[in-house]
């Protein structure tokens, strides 16, 4: 039974091991074009402005901003080839949008649960300026 288990591992383990020769290298994916790079930047743009024009001015609760976030994390997500100094200002702009959303929870901060202590109005509209300035100067 020793033996046969002995056996066994040495099996398994040939099974799953390829001979150098026949590994195959991973190989980068082509660069994206200028036509994606341009059509992911006006595509997230585009997406930026209607998710932030539709959110409630002012925001007085977490439902007011998380469907916007949640759109435009969407965008920033579907488009990986966007200009990355505007994906950059997203992404910023997303984690302040965030940082705002816990603020409204109202939760204290106790184990897992740590709303955002730093978040200010100055900041988020900075970043949100950013991503406005960014995509309105965009020119493929």
């Amino acid at each position: 039974m020793f033996a046969a288990g002995i056996g066994g591992v040495f099996v398994g383990s040939r099974l799953n091991t390829e001979p150098a020769d026949q590994q195959q290298t991973q190989a980068s994916p082509p660069a994206p074009t200028d036509a994606e790079v341009n059509a992911a930047t006006v595509d997230l743009c585009t997406r930026f402005a209607a998710g932030y024009r539709a959110m409630p001015a002012p925001q007085n609760t977490g439902f007011d901003i998380v469907p916007t976030l949640d759109y435009i994390a969407d965008a920033l997500h579907d488009n990986p080839f966007a200009d990355s100094r505007i994906r950059e200002a997203v992404q910023d702009s997303l984690r302040l949008g965030r940082d705002q959303a816990s603020n409204f929870s109202k939760e204290a901060a106790r184990g897992a649960i740590q709303p955002a202590t730093t978040w200010s109005v100055e900041a988020a509209n900075k970043a949100d300026q950013r991503v406005w300035d960014l995509c309105r100067a965009y020119e493929a």
